[in-house]
């Protein structure tokens, strides 16, 4: 089994969007699919980011900047590592991402061992 990262991104936008009634429904979506995922062995960690509390640092480390900032185009708004036998699986996975219910996406990664 290999460790897999989960980037979810999404738009703020989209969020402001929905009601408190249908945010309410999102996360326990959300806590659904993370349970399903820990009880199927898969999952090994998550959380969400801050959105507040961030540094930008380019430039070879010489140049650090606030943000990342609402007002980009789109967010990293959390992230999960989970466990799979190949990308294929973990692409399979992160089809039933709760993030696609707010037009956003999953960006899935391994290390390069």
């Amino acid at each position: 089994m290999k460790d897999f990262i989960f980037l979810f991104r999404s738009h703020e936008r989209e969020l402001q969007k929905l009601s408190p009634d249908e945010m309410q429904s999102l996360l326990g979506k959300w806590s659904t699919w993370i349970k399903k995922l820990n009880d199927a062995g898969k999952y090994k960690f998550g959380d969400r980011l801050s959105r507040e509390d961030a540094k930008v640092v380019s430039d070879f480390g010489r140049v650090v900047t606030d943000g990342p900032f609402i007002e980009s185009k789109e967010i990293v708004g959390g992230y999960i590592i989970i466990q799979a036998e190949s990308m294929d699986e973990a692409v399979e996975i992160s089809k039933q991402c709760p993030v696609y219910n707010i037009k956003g996406m999953v960006e899935v990664r391994t290390g390069a061992n």
